[in-house]
């Protein structure tokens, strides 16, 4: 086994570790909890920019736990570096609950991705499994293409191109996904976010996007862009009409965004637990699930436990594709 999949192994390896250890408790984080919590207004800090389904997400369930809690609840968007400035900006806040952090896909990515981080996964704990959202294949309705079947034979005949939200995101990794199972090339198109993109692909610049539904919702219901398949297991609640791609030819494409919210590694047990408990009770609200519904979000929530499980089957799945295809973040 190379020094690097070793290293690699070892980094993923954190979640269950961490969210063990977080369980156990730690010496003297009664101390620490004794004060009533929360005492001020708590901070959910986004990676990304307004508008993406990471951010629908915070700013949905932050309403619900600012009324349970009687603070107030602030989304703080903090983008770039795929990422990074905002994995980073969540490690370093002060570790009293006060703060959490949207994990997105790059949390389980990065570490493949990037040669170096100021960041690393055990420098958080994990707190809840948010929701995960299907994505979309889109196009620009002047694409010869009504379905799957037809872009995937358009992708052989000729040149097409793919925008993405940047080198190594998740929706420049699905597209990837979606290649290596059609067997085709598709050029890719990176760009800052999916807010940059989509207007690329409405103006006809570029071709296509494998993006999150509620990202490309707004597109496809004004008719500006074509959903061509969905990326989940079953077709989108919010687009029952367009197919998935597995039951479009690609049997085995399953791919879906997802956001999970963590704590810095050395919050006390306690808040952790208390977090765990108010986020579940805001994803069961039913204004939540009707507004994640309307979206397409599947809310997930469940022990720290649980989403320790998940993040270590990302981060392996993703790092055997991106290993194997060389991709290195731009």
């Amino acid at each position: 086994m190379s020094t690097f999949v070793k290293q690699f192994m070892r980094r993923a390896g954190f979640w269950i570790g961490t969210a063990l250890a977080g369980m156990a408790g730690v010496t003297g984080a009664g101390a620490q909890t004794a004060e009533p919590f929360p005492r001020q207004a708590l901070r959910i800090i986004v990676p990304f920019a307004p508008g993406g389904a990471p951010d629908i997400v915070a700013r949905t369930l932050g309403a619900r736990v600012a009324e349970s809690l009687g603070r107030e609840v602030v989304v703080e968007n903090r983008t770039g570096a795929g990422g990074n400035i905002g994995f980073e900006a969540g490690a370093r806040a002060a570790p009293d609950g006060h703060t959490l952090l949207v994990c997105t896909f790059g949390c389980a990515t990065n570490m493949a991705l990037f040669d170096r981080l100021s960041w690393d996964p055990k420098d958080f704990a994990p707190v809840v499994f948010a929701g995960q959202v299907p994505n979309v294949l889109v196009v620009n309705p002047a694409v010869a293409a009504k379905n799957v079947g037809e872009f995937i034979a358009l992708a052989r005949a000729g040149k097409l191109s793919m925008a993405s939200s940047g080198t190594g995101s998740a929706s420049h990794l699905a597209g990837e996904m979606f290649k290596k199972q059609a067997g085709v090339q598709i050029l890719h198109v990176p760009y800052r976010g999916s807010t940059a993109a989509l207007p690329d692909i409405v103006a006809g610049r570029v071709d296509s996007m494998i993006v999150s539904v509620p990202e490309a919702m707004s597109f496809i219901r004004s008719g500006q862009l074509r959903a061509l398949g969905t990326s989940g297991g079953v077709r989108a609640s919010s687009l029952p009409d367009v197919p998935t791609i597995a039951e479009s030819g690609l049997r085995d494409y399953q791919v879906s965004a997802w956001s999970a919210l963590v704590v810095p590694a050395a919050t006390p047990a306690a808040i952790v637990e208390r977090l765990n408990r108010e986020f579940n009770a805001a994803l069961n609200h039913p204004d939540t699930r009707k507004r994640f519904a309307d979206l397409s979000v599947e809310p997930v929530g469940g022990s720290p436990e649980r989403l320790a499980e998940f993040m270590r089957a990302q981060t392996e799945a993703w790092s055997r594709l991106i290993r194997e295809l060389g991709i290195r973040a731009s």
